[in-house]
């Protein structure tokens, strides 16, 4: 217990402390949470760490709703989750919740506005408790967490010039003293790449890195996987070898799937403010791909093919006025006449019912139930890892919806997207946006992430274990055409291999799993025409990331597939997703 003490007392200084309850004097029982980060993400998730003391002779159980609501005019976005923590009697528990953050959808200024954490405690035997932690969120600059080590001696001037940048450019940042970014204690970072979703940069020292834990680094990596940019800030004495990065990424030369380890060089004190935040000013901000919609409109072709619907305003139109005709004078004059306006009260019912028996039956058969999507599917296998980093997004249009909760399998990101206006359209980057609800407990989410008669879409994100692979066959001559046998657990219907040498490679016909194939000669610019056609369908940022991931390294390939079971993110089960666009890319196994 004391060592979980001093634990909490050791790093609580880099970390936002939102409560620190004595719950019972008499038996030392107390409650403390804070978050990993501070200042909080402003998207994704928040780490929180919660340590219980149980002093008590009994068995204790706490349940945790959190409460992320961002505080805009007319847009209140709100995100809820569950979690519970058992404490057995005199003993003390520590665990780590990854608390879902709520987006600021529907604004548009430099500052974010207001966001509230609201965290309600219900324990066996004590009172319930609520706390609040209030922040005010900045946009223009991207989401940066930094390491106290290396902010101890720089954060001052760091933040001064942004607050210079942000001004410059006509920003507001509402007082801020933390405009860099979210402080963190390396030793408190979580173990799962979820926890840095909300960022756009990691930064570390080579000291920071020897205290990250080894089940860390894999996240930090996962996360890199998935987007993330980690940087690396040497100090005099320190190489990139003695951390133990990938060779190339080392030198910060080459990407490391979707994302990029960089390693950069500082004094062992202070970073030069200016050149600082010049490196990450104007830097693609992930928050912006979820919430600025005029962007999607041009770069999104996926949205494009999903076509485009009339929303039949006009039918709405010419059924009031029947129901009015009917309900006025053919009910007044026609069916409870002078003389018998007592019908009134029976037939004014039965006429209301029947519109709403007619109105739901018209809905049905013009939308239906459930709903029709599209979806681009990217896939980063990587054997030497047994892992595979899926980002999948979709569009769907929905018609009648009796059900709009759904469970995920595995751990996942799922975010909406604000979308082009449309009256489809419910989540727009505008104040007119319809706010955002959202929960999560457990496996379960619910709200809308899904709803009736809309159009909606989101960004799913996840890393899956697996040992799908493809296998480069041995004894092959030098110059002779390579083999590969499939390991993948699905059949790919076009595939383009890039070798050790530079030589280009591609499928002669379709190769299912558990079989061998040997590829015919290709030329680069066959691949990359190729290569842009399959990754089409994605969000631009995505596109650019998967080419760049490919043409950085050799002995890689790519391949389009119709069907990966175990890798596609299935989310509500009334949504018929037509013709799925799935891609796989990654480096082939060698002998």
């Amino acid at each position: 217990m004391l060592a979980a003490l001093l634990l909490a007392a050791s790093t609580a200084h880099a970390q936002k402390n939102i409560a620190d309850d004595e719950l019972d004097r008499a038996t030392g029982t107390r409650m403390q949470v804070r978050s990993v980060f501070d200042p909080l993400p402003t998207s994704g998730y928040a780490p929180i760490r919660v340590v219980a003391t149980n002093g008590t002779g009994r068995n204790a159980r706490w349940d945790f709703a959190f409460h992320s609501q961002t505080q805009n005019y007319r847009a209140q976005n709100q995100h809820h989750s569950n979690f519970a923590l058992d404490v057995a009697a005199r003993s003390t528990q520590s665990a780590l919740f990854l608390v879902p953050q709520a987006v600021s959808y529907g604004d548009r200024s430099q500052a974010n506005g207001d966001h509230a954490l609201r965290v309600e405690v219900t324990g066996t035997g004590f009172a319930d408790r609520q706390h609040h932690d209030h922040d005010n969120r900045v946009a223009g600059y991207p989401a940066v967490a930094i390491s106290a080590g290396l902010a101890e001696y720089s954060i001052v001037a760091l933040n001064k010039e942004v607050e210079s940048k942000l001004r410059s450019a006509g920003g507001y940042y509402g007082g801020r003293a933390d405009l860099f970014g979210s402080q963190f204690e390396p030793e408190d970072l979580p173990e799962s790449w979820l926890g840095f979703s909300g960022f756009d940069f990691t930064l570390l020292s080579s000291t920071d890195w020897q205290k990250v834990k080894p089940a860390v680094r894999r996240a930090l990596l996962e996360w890199v996987r998935l987007g993330g940019h980690l940087h690396f800030y040497l100090s005099p004495g320190a190489t990139a070898a003695s951390l133990g990065l990938p060779e190339g990424e080392s030198t910060g030369k080459q990407l490391t799937s979707l994302g990029k380890i960089t390693v950069l060089g500082w004094d062992g004190k202070k970073l030069p403010a200016s050149e600082t935040v010049n490196r990450y000013w104007g830097a693609a901000k992930r928050a912006e791909n979820l919430t600025v919609s005029h962007a999607i409109a041009s770069d999104w072709p996926l949205l494009a093919q999903l076509g485009t619907r009339s929303f039949a305003s006009w039918q709405v139109l010419v059924f009031l006025v029947i129901f009015g005709v009917l309900v006025g004078p053919v009910n007044l004059f026609v069916l409870a006449p002078a003389g018998k306006r007592h019908k009134l009260f029976i037939t004014t019912p039965l006429l209301s019912i029947g519109a709403s028996i007619v109105m739901v039956g018209l809905i049905l058969i013009q939308d239906g139930t459930g709903g029709t999507g599209r979806r681009f599917i990217a896939i980063n296998l990587e054997p030497g890892e047994a892992a595979a980093y899926v980002t999948q997004e979709q569009i769907s249009r929905t018609g009648v919806l009796f059900s709009a909760g759904f469970e995920m399998k595995q751990p996942v990101l799922i975010e909406p997207v604000a979308l082009p206006d449309t009256p489809w359209v419910k989540l727009k980057s505008t104040n007119t946006s319809q706010p955002v609800n959202l929960t999560l407990e457990e496996r379960e989410r619910r709200g809308n992430f899904f709803q009736s008669r809309a159009e909606q879409g989101q960004v799913l994100r996840a890393a899956v274990s697996t040992r799908s692979r493809l296998e480069l066959k041995a004894g092959a001559a030098p110059g002779d055409a390579p083999t590969l046998i499939s390991a993948l657990g699905f059949t790919v219907d076009e595939l383009f291999y890039q070798d050790a040498a530079g030589g280009h490679w591609r499928l002669k016909e379709p190769l299912s799993t558990g079989q061998s194939a040997t590829l015919v000669p290709t030329d680069d610019r066959a691949q990359r025409l190729w290569r842009e056609a399959a990754v089409n369908a994605g969000e631009r940022s995505l596109r650019e990331q998967i080419n760049s991931a490919i043409t950085s390294q050799k002995s890689c390939f790519i391949a389009k597939t119709r069907s990966a079971p175990g890798f596609t993110l299935d989310t509500l089960p009334a949504i018929r997703w037509q013709e799925d666009q799935i891609v796989v890319f990654g480096p082939v196994a060698q002998p």
